[in-house]
């Protein structure tokens, strides 16, 4: 399994190194989300990034009611 995710990650790398960062997006569902409003690669890649934390924050927050530890702790 991490096997196949690493790969995956390997090709995303490659993509975005490969990207201009101030190019528009290659494509855009616009049938799902109408107009772009995310105009740049640097853009689309500051959304994954923050998704990524907001849904990676869920996800610990779950794990903690689970099983009760916490490993930050902001008092």
């Amino acid at each position: 399994m991490l096997d196949r995710y690493r790969a995956e990650a390997g090709l995303a790398n490659a993509a975005v190194a490969a990207a201009d960062a101030d190019a528009p997006p290659a494509w855009w569902p616009h049938h799902l989300f109408g107009a772009p409003h995310l105009h740049t690669v640097r853009d689309v890649l500051l959304h994954v990034i923050t998704e990524t934390a907001c849904h990676a924050g869920h996800l610990d927050a779950a794990r903690e009611l689970i099983d009760g530890r916490r490993w930050l702790v902001l008092t």
